[in-house]
């Protein structure tokens, strides 16, 4: 299926899953004709003349990836979508570059130079439903409060969300290609002790991104840092020791994210995590291998605790029997984090807690309060997997003097605190027979070594 032959059925897809959405809502007693989408609009930071970095509302990017504000779509039952775009005529800025893409010929298309104009292009929406982040652009085009996101339908939109099309999965993939270049120059800045700003920076050169294109900020950690699971710094000094790194670094495809990382040892890492990046690399590979149609994406998170307890009692961090620890919830400290979370759009996918198109969640159990996802996995779903292991002493020293502080191996684990974490993260397609790896074919694991 060519670009636009997959675009075009993408786009059907999208109509009729709105046409649903739009029938569930009614049958809670929320009737409307239509949705309109807005991209958003630009805003200043607070008291100043500089605009914040401008981010497309994500139910709009689904139907166009059209960059910029201010746009409208229009969707009604089986109607071809109407987008009107706005091209304003402006000497402070250049006009955003519009994407090597088929949406024109898909979509029915206008352009206008104001918000105001390109409303008009749709007609009267008084009957439609708004989503965005506007509630005055929703009174604008005539649309009540009560259509600005209304629950009853934005259940339904958003459980949509989490199946993928083939257009869509063909867009993952291609972030994850696009992501590739900058983890093999972060490999080899691991080689050279780079850092982290200029592995930063050598990251953004081989993907040709600059700083605000990436879909999330990237997480460029040497040693300790690594602990700190969104670490921001970036330091500029020179690693010292330089033993252990961790990247976590995507891309984005007609607005579609890849979150993809890796752990990277040296030879003169600490055997023991050294030995511990190994053991960790394998559990992600058999969680990755349970992802299939039906998995409680639950019981996977708690398979993926089980095994880190089995790792920290096999190289005597823990003392015990890892059926012990895992039964007494200590492996939390070392997996603070849920295994993963439903993946498109955003980064963290709307949808992953929903049950149900009617709306139905299902909160995280008590025990894993971190857990972005408890949705049961179905074909389509696109989720990341991604266990870690790490040696935080904010959440360590809680243990310290309580009736389980016996154990902890103490004397090994301040050795291990300077090394960090350990987290390994894959983009995983469920499949009709089981799933697919999106991430592994453009960024395999090389060796736990950085060396060459």
């Amino acid at each position: 299926m060519d670009g636009e032959a997959a675009f075009r059925h993408h786009v059907e897809q999208l109509v009729r899953w709105v046409e649903d959405s739009l029938k569930i809502a009614a049958t809670a007693g929320a009737d409307f004709g239509g949705v309109v989408l807005h991209a958003g609009r630009a805003r200043n930071y607070h008291a100043d003349d500089l605009e914040v970095p401008f981010r497309t509302t994500p139910h709009f990017a689904r139907v166009a990836p059209v960059p910029g504000p201010d746009h409208l779509i229009l969707m009604r039952p089986a109607s071809t979508p109407v987008l009107a775009r706005v091209v304003p005529q402006d000497y402070w800025f250049a006009p955003s570059r519009l994407p090597d893409h088929p949406f024109p010929e898909v979509l029915s298309v206008s352009e206008s130079a104001t918000a105001e104009q390109a409303a008009a292009e749709l007609g009267d929406v008084s009957d439609c439903a708004y989503v965005g982040p506007d509630a005055d652009v929703a009174s604008s085009l005539g649309i009540s409060a009560a259509g600005v996101e209304p629950a009853q339908l934005m259940a339904p939109l958003d459980w949509h969300r989490g199946f993928k099309t083939p257009y869509e999965v063909s867009c993952l993939r291609e972030a994850a290609r696009l992501a590739a270049p900058g983890h093999v120059a972060a490999r080899r800045g691991v080689t050279e002790k780079l850092s982290e700003r200029a592995i930063q920076a050598a990251y953004l050169r081989e993907t040709g991104m600059q700083e605000g294109d990436t879909p999330y900020p990237n997480i460029i950690a040497w040693d300790a840092n690594s602990a700190v699971l969104h670490y921001q710094a970036r330091r500029t000094d020179s690693p010292a020791p330089g033993h252990s790194f961790l990247i976590d670094a995507g891309a984005r495809a007609s607005g579609y994210s890849s979150d993809i990382t890796r752990t990277y040892t040296r030879p003169d890492s600490h055997p023991v995590f050294q030995a511990a990046l190994h053991r960790m690399e394998a559990l992600q590979e058999q969680l990755v291998q349970r992802v299939a149609p039906g998995t409680d994406f639950v019981e996977l998170h708690r398979a993926a605790e089980r095994g880190v307890c089995q790792i920290v009692c096999d190289l005597d961090i823990m003392r015990g029997g890892a059926d012990e620890v895992f039964g007494s919830g200590l492996a939390q400290p070392f997996l603070p984090h849920g295994l993963g979370h439903h993946l498109g759009l955003q980064v963290h996918d709307v949808g992953g807690l929903q049950h149900s198109a009617e709306g139905d969640f299902r909160p995280p159990p008590n025990e894993h309060p971190r857990l972005r996802t408890t949705r049961p996995l179905a074909v389509g779903n696109v989720v990341t997997i991604e266990p870690g292991l790490y040696f935080i002493p904010m959440l360590l020293d809680g243990f310290r003097g309580s009736a389980d502080s016996a154990a902890f191996n103490w004397e090994l684990i301040e050795e291990l605190i300077p090394c960090g974490g350990i987290r390994i993260e894959d983009d995983v397609l469920v499949t009709e027979s089981g799933c697919e790896n999106l991430t592994r074919p453009w960024v395999p694991l090389f060796t736990q070594s950085a060396e060459p």
